[in-house]
């Protein structure tokens, strides 16, 4: 169809006035996108500009931004999401040194990828995982936020920037909370040996509030986990003998253990049941038609015992002593 002449310029009139109003909308649209985009290089806690002191680079998984945290800032809001601030002080600082040894490799470890890394590990500051920001400590505390922060930071400060090394780079410093007397061996739990993670006496975790829990399982909740992993299992009558001999590392920990002749690793038990550590005994209640977890310890049980270190700290030992006993063979350094 063709356009008359009367109607052609006020259509064209009208093209070019959309165009107008539309192109800097786009623009700003797309800037908006890449702002948004970009929005995690901008934020950050506390001063990490090219003079202040070097950060951590963490992705909060609560809102998915990447932050930056200065060292000593992080430092502060690590230790209070790993130790009760009521601990003593040779614990808090012992605690500050391998989180900050243990950060600092992974740091080291990020960087090594050159560009392709975005950030050096991750946290989740709604739930407080791995930090948790001054704001959040203060509701945690409430009335008990001036004298725990201060306690914290004199702590944090005495010791920052000492890491724990071996072969000149820090180590991998695993930490757990309650070990069941002995510490256990890398290899038996993460399944590589590392010589500085290995079996070492804590005899002040038999006495640490919550060593030892019970979980009680009813047969047929039981039967249920268990078939989620193996649906082939045959069930006999019997109860009692559904359960077999485990095999455990010299710490302790149930490496292995055969159920209904299927073998599970205690990792996968403690995992499968919620159990608070792979260190356990298993039986079958004929009473109360139950299967019966008795558990030794909380955590993984690698590395420094955090309740072993508070044990070690009342007992008159300082922070260098605590971490030697459960980092055997590794030093401590100062960084520059």
């Amino acid at each position: 169809m063709k356009i008359s002449k009367k109607f052609k310029w006020p259509i064209i009139c009208a093209l070019i006035l959309v165009f107008i109003i539309l192109i800097p909308l786009l623009a700003v649209t797309k800037s908006n996108r890449e702002e948004q985009e970009n929005s995690y290089q901008k934020l950050s806690i506390g001063n990490c500009d090219a003079n202040a002191q070097t950060c951590f680079r963490v992705l909060d998984e609560s809102n998915g931004s990447i932050i930056s945290i200065p060292d000593k800032e992080f430092l502060y809001g690590v230790v209070c999401t790993e130790m009760p601030a009521k601990f003593e002080t040779e614990a808090l600082k012992a605690q500050a040194v391998a989180s900050y040894t243990y950060f600092c490799r992974k740091r080291n470890l990020e960087h090594a990828k050159g560009s392709e890394s975005k950030y050096d590990f991750t946290i989740d500051t709604q739930k407080a995982i791995n930090y948790i920001a001054k704001e959040q400590r203060k509701a945690k505390w409430g009335s008990h936020f001036e004298e725990y922060e201060e306690k914290i930071e004199n702590a944090v400060d005495s010791v920052f920037g000492e890491i724990i090394e071996d072969d000149g780079g820090p180590i991998l410093a695993a930490y757990h909370a309650i070990s069941s007397g002995k510490t256990e061996k890398s290899e038996d739990v993460f399944g590589g040996e590392v010589k500085y993670l290995t079996n070492v006496e804590s005899p002040g975790d038999k006495v640490a509030a919550g060593y030892e829990t019970t979980a009680k399982i009813d047969i047929e909740k039981f039967k249920e986990i268990l078939s989620s992993k193996f649906s082939d299992l045959k069930f006999d009558a019997d109860a009692c003998k559904w359960i077999g001999e485990p095999k455990r590392s010299d710490g302790g920990m149930v490496k292995e253990i055969d159920i209904c002749g299927k073998t599970f690793k205690g990792r996968e038990i403690r995992s499968m049941f919620a159990l608070r550590s792979s260190d356990f005994d298993l039986w079958f209640d004929k009473a109360e038609n139950k299967f019966i977890f008795k558990v030794r310890g909380y955590g993984h049980g690698v590395g420094m015992s955090q309740y072993g270190a508070q044990y070690m700290a009342l007992e008159g030992n300082d922070y260098k002593k605590i971490l030697s006993w459960y980092y055997p063979g590794t030093s401590i350094v100062k960084t520059d």
